[in-house]
């Protein structure tokens, strides 16, 4: 018998994750079943090299609302999410990274929200545990996206939701944070409704973030100035064969 779709799907990347996983998950479906959300949890383990696969196989054997998708090899936040759309079922779909970065009780306003929108855009004003440099390279990410896409929201980067509809007419292309970006500036193009949102933040308790690694910015420079070139270039096809 086929199981009904869940209202929504949890797109978790996890990548050396070993000390958060088993006090984030019990908090996440405890808050889950709270608000009486049917829902999945779809975690992408990216190819850790600790003990979190073995610990999502166990939380999958007490949990049935858990599933696993895996890469043989670490490819980046980016990457887990594109494998994770396609095999998401629920309604909506949010990306809540392992270590949570967001106060649970949150979740009933995105759910809230998401009657009235396509996209919520989650906003932050928390950096608590920021370096001063990941504080420059934050705000020179969200300054050069406002500036170069013409964007109103005043950040990109921390947890949305999307109705699932949308992946539908979106291709990602990114393989890097830019990713997020990427999907609200095509969201935008495409008409779909996007909504902001404040939240609170909940700060890394264990282990250690990659997000901010040189490689990482690197290759989200690139895919920011490669999109750029290319929405560029198709609003200015647009606009030659529209006159």
């Amino acid at each position: 018998m086929q199981l009904p779709e869940p209202h929504l799907t949890v797109l978790m990347p996890v990548y050396n994750e070993e000390e958060n996983l088993r006090t984030n998950i019990a908090l996440l479906i405890n808050k889950l079943d709270e608000l009486k959300c049917s829902f999945e949890i779809l975690m992408v383990n990216d190819g850790s090299l600790d003990r979190s696969l073995q610990i999502i196989e166990s939380l999958m054997s007490q949990e049935s609302r858990i599933r696993l998708l895996q890469h043989p090899f670490n490819q980046g936040i980016a990457n887990s999410i594109i494998t994770g759309i396609p095999e998401a079922r629920g309604t909506f779909i949010i990306f809540i990274p392992a270590d949570l970065a967001l106060e649970l009780d949150e979740l009933k306003k995105y759910l809230e929200m998401a009657q009235h929108a396509d996209v919520i855009v989650g906003i932050r004003s928390d950096r608590r545990d920021y370096s001063v440099g990941r504080k420059i390279v934050s705000w020179i990410n969200i300054a050069l996206i406002k500036l170069l896409f013409r964007l109103p929201q005043k950040q990109f980067n921390h947890i949305c939701m999307y109705h699932r509809r949308i992946f539908k007419q979106i291709h990602i292309e990114s393989q890097s944070a830019f990713f997020a970006a990427e999907i609200m500036i095509k969201a935008r193009d495409l008409g779909f409704k996007i909504s902001e949102l404040n939240v609170g933040y909940l700060p890394r308790k264990q282990g250690k973030s990659v997000a901010c690694s040189p490689k990482w910015i690197r290759r989200a420079f690139f895919d920011l100035m490669t999109f750029w070139f290319k929405w560029m270039k198709r609003k200015y096809e647009y606009s030659y064969y529209k006159n």
